[in-house]
């Protein structure tokens, strides 16, 4: 049987452990931990090299957008760290060789939900164990 004391002690700790909660920034985004326009080039799906060029950028604004074989796509990314989640895809429909790429890129991007930035590495991972894995390549030079 718990006891009034016991009881006001545990609400105490469960508000400490709220304010704690409240005062900490959860703000910062996969976006803002890696460099801004910072062109990630797909390296693995699920350990095996990535067919074709597929890119992710993340933009100042909280907005993605990234390369595909012969489309371009864009969404909105607000997360906080550890966090992935992707939002309000739009992509192009151009259909080439590359599509059914395209189509499972995509499926797989947006069901990451965790990602793991380091350095010129980023690995999102989902629930299920499937994963991106990316390496940062330099701007080109003119």
């Amino acid at each position: 049987m718990q006891t009034a004391t016991g009881s006001v002690e545990m609400r105490a700790a469960l508000l400490s452990v709220l304010l704690i909660a409240g005062c900490t920034d959860f703000s910062e985004s996969v976006g803002a931990a890696a460099p801004t326009g910072t062109v990630w080039e797909l390296e693995t799906i699920n350990d095996r090299a990535a067919e074709g060029r597929l890119t992710l950028t993340f933009l100042a604004s909280g907005r993605v957008r990234g390369q595909l074989p012969c489309n371009s796509y864009a969404a909105r990314q607000t997360a906080p760290l550890p966090w992935f989640e992707l939002q309000n895809f739009e992509s192009g429909d151009t259909r080439c060789e590359a599509s059914a790429l395209e189509t499972h890129y995509l499926d797989l991007l947006g069901s990451m939900d965790l990602a793991e930035p380091a350095g010129e590495a980023l690995l999102l991972t989902n629930p299920e164990g499937d994963t991106l894995f990316f390496r940062a390549r330099p701007p080109a030079t003119a």
